[in-house]
C-alpha cells in the first residue's frame, strides 16, 4: 500500500493528471484508505499527497479532504486544518468546519472513555482492597453477562434490518442497470432509508443509555413538567402517523407541588412511558382505538409518586417480567421505530434521581406504571411555600 501513494504523488508530480476529475479520483482513493484504517501512520509520500491536493485549483477535489478532515492522523493535520478552514470556497470551508467539529466531538468523547476506565479501575481496585479477589471476579463476570445480554438483542435486531437492507440495495442497483420505473427504485430506495434511521436510533438509544448523566438538579413545577412531557408524548405518536386525538389524557397534579430534579431526563422518561401508553391502544399498526390514559401525581411527606395508567392491552406476564429486569430488551415488533431501549432509558434517568420505576399490568386490562422520586427537604419547603 505506501508504493501506491508514492505512485499516485509520482503521477501528479509528473503532471500525468492533469484532469481534475483524476485528481478527484485521488483525492477519494486517499480518503477511503483513511476511512478504512488502511493508513495508521502518514508516511512522507502520503503528507505531500495530502498537501498538494488541498492545493489544489479545483474546490471539488479539495472538499473531497475537507469532508474527511476528522479522519486523518495528528501528524498532518494541523497543516490540513490551517488551509482548509481558511478557504475561499464556501463549500470546501462549511465541509472542514463540520469535520472539524466531529474531531473535536471524538476526542472528547475518547477522553471520557479514558476517564472511565481509570474510575472503573479505582472502583474495582477499592472493591479488591475491601472484599478480596474473588467478589471482583463476581462482578466482572455479572458485567460481562449483562454486557452479552445487551449487545446480544442489539446484534439480533441490527441482523433482521440488514436481512431486509441488503437485498433492497442490491435490487435498486440491478434496477437501475435495467432500467427499471422510478416508482419501483422508489420503493426499494424508501426501505433501505428506513432500515438505515433505524440503525440510527439504534445508536442513538445506546449512546443514551451508557452516557454519563447530569447531576445538577433545581426545584421544578411537577404540573409544569408533566404538562411538556404529555405534550411530547402526543406529539411522537402524531409522528407516527397516529391521531393522538383518540385517546382521552387526563393530567391530575396537586397545586404548587415542586420537586428537585433534572428537567429533561424526568420530562424524557415520562414522555417515554406516556408514549408506551398511547400505544397500548394500537390496532393493526393502523389506527388506535379510543381509550383513556390518566397522569396523577401525589406528593408524601418524603416522596412524589407519578402514576401513569392506561386501559389499553397490556402486557402478559412474561413482558411484564422482562420490562422490569431493567435490561434493554429485543425491539417490540409490534411498535414502529422501537429499539427496545425505551423503558430502560426511563429507568435509568428516574434512578439518577434516587428514584424507582415498577409496573402492573393485565391483559387486556391495562397498565400502570409508577414512578417514585425522593423529596429533599429543600423541595419540600418550597412545596409548602
Amino acid at each position: 500500500m505506501p508504493e501506491r501513494w508514492e505512485d499516485i504523488l509520482a503521477s501528479l508530480e509528473g503532471g500525468q493528471a492533469d484532469y481534475w476529475r483524476d485528481r478527484l479520483a485521488m483525492a477519494e482513493e486517499v480518503m477511503e484508505a483513511f476511512q478504512a484504517g488502511q493508513i495508521i501512520e502518514v508516511t512522507p509520500a502520503v503528507r505531500q499527497l495530502l498537501l498538494r491536493l488541498v492545493d489544489d485549483p479545483k474546490w471539488e477535489v479539495r472538499k473531497v479532504i475537507a469532508n474527511g478532515l476528522n479522519l486523518i492522523v495528528d501528524g498532518v493535520f494541523d497543516d490540513l486544518a490551517a488551509r482548509l478552514l481558511s478557504d475561499a470556497n464556501g463549500f470546501v470551508k462549511r465541509s472542514a468546519e463540520r469535520s472539524f467539529r466531529l474531531r473535536h466531538r471524538d476526542h472528547r468523547q475518547a477522553r471520557k472513555r479514558e476517564t472511565a476506565d481509570r474510575q472503573l479501575a479505582s472502583r474495582l481496585d477499592r472493591l479488591r482492597r475491601r472484599c478480596g479477589e474473588d467478589a471482583v471476579a463476581n462482578v466482572i463476570t455479572l458485567s460481562e453477562m449483562r454486557f452479552n445480554q445487551l449487545a446480544g438483542a442489539m446484534a439480533h435486531d441490527l441482523r433482521s434490518v440488514l436481512t431486509h437492507l441488503q437485498p433492497a440495495a442490491k435490487g435498486m442497483c440491478a434496477s437501475l442497470d435495467e432500467g427499471a420505473e422510478l416508482a419501483a427504485l422508489k420503493r426499494k430506495a424508501t426501505r433501505v432509508v428506513e432500515g438505515l434511521a433505524f440503525m440510527d436510533r439504534c445508536v442513538s438509544d445506546m449512546e443514551r443509555y451508557t452516557e454519563a448523566l447530569p447531576v445538577k438538579q433545581q426545584p421544578e413545577d411537577v404540573a409544569e413538567v408533566l404538562k411538556v412531557a404529555c405534550d411530547m408524548a402526543a406529539k411522537n405518536i402524531e409522528e407516527l402517523g397516529f391521531d393522538s386525538h383518540m385517546i382521552l389524557l387526563r393530567r391530575q397534579v396537586p397545586d404548587g407541588l415542586r420537586l428537585r430534579l433534572s428537567r429533561h431526563l424526568i420530562i424524557l422518561a415520562v414522555a417515554n412511558l406516556v408514549k408506551n401508553a398511547y400505544e397500548s391502544f394500537m390496532e393493526r399498526h393502523r389506527h388506535l382505538r379510543r381509550g383513556e390514559i390518566n397522569v396523577v401525581a401525589r406528593g408524601g411527606e418524603n416522596e412524589v409518586e407519578i402514576i401513569i395508567r392506561d386501559d389499553g392491552m397490556g402486557m402478559a406476564s412474561d413482558d411484564l417480567q422482562d420490562l422490569s429486569s431493567g435490561m434493554p430488551r429485543r425491539r417490540n415488533k409490534a411498535k414502529r421505530k422501537s429499539t427496545g431501549f425505551g423503558v430502560p432509558i426511563a429507568r435509568r434517568y428516574i434512578e439518577t434521581h434516587g428514584g424507582t420505576l415498577t409496573f402492573e399490568s393485565r391483559e387486556d386490562v391495562g397498565t400502570t406504571a409508577t414512578i417514585t422520586l425522593p423529596r429533599t427537604q429543600d423541595s419540600r419547603t418550597e412545596g409548602a411555600i
